[in-house]
């Protein structure tokens, strides 16, 4: 009965117990069918338009860029007949930037007293005592702007950093002003 058995059965070793099943195992993990590695690359595109434009440095949260200036004709007599002049170039309170050919138009409506068409300075609210005055686009006052008609300023290569809006002004007394503060607002619109 026990001569059948190969030498060394009957005793314990861990080696032939173990090493036979983990043969086999590893063994047979080999013929398991293992998952090809599978690589794909696919594209997509990335892109941006950067279109033409303006920037108007100091804008407040409410987009609003404030007062740009202020057209100030100074003091003149009660009985003054002379023709005065104002500018805002000089004092011009916002920058703009814009970018070189952007077609840049600015609007300015008739003021807070326009009468038909016509801009008004008014006396400390009174509808009485109004003395009129034109805007224009340059200083000798040949080219009017006209109340809610835009016009574009122009912006070139040379002054894309730093536009200027030109705006001039005058008005000739009548002679017979009462005295006091004479004031109007203008709404300045910008587009491009």
């Amino acid at each position: 009965m026990f001569a059948d058995r190969p030498a060394g059965a009957g005793r314990w070793s861990p080696l032939a117990f173990s090493a036979r099943p983990v043969a086999g195992i590893a063994a047979g993990a080999l013929l398991l069918p293992c998952p090809a590695e599978a690589a794909t690359s696919i594209l997509f595109d990335v892109t941006a338009r950067v279109s033409p434009g303006c920037l108007v440095d100091g804008l407040g949260a409410s987009g609003n860029a404030g007062r740009i200036g202020t057209l100030d004709f100074g003091t003149v007599s009660t009985f003054s007949t002379q023709r005065r002049t104002a500018t805002t170039t000089t004092g011009q309170a916002i920058r703009l930037r814009c970018t070189p050919g952007v077609n840049l138009v600015m609007t300015i409506d008739g003021g807070a007293h326009a009468v038909s068409g016509q801009r008004n300075l008014q006396r400390n609210g009174t509808t009485m005592a109004r003395i009129p005055y034109a805007l224009c686009r340059d200083a000798a006052c040949t080219l009017p702007i006209v109340a809610g008609t835009g016009y574009a300023p122009g912006v070139t290569s040379a002054n894309s950093e730093d536009v200027r809006l030109p705006i001039y002004a005058a008005l000739t007394p009548s002679g017979t002003m009462p005295p006091g503060t004479y004031t109007d607002t203008l709404t300045v619109t910008l587009t491009w």
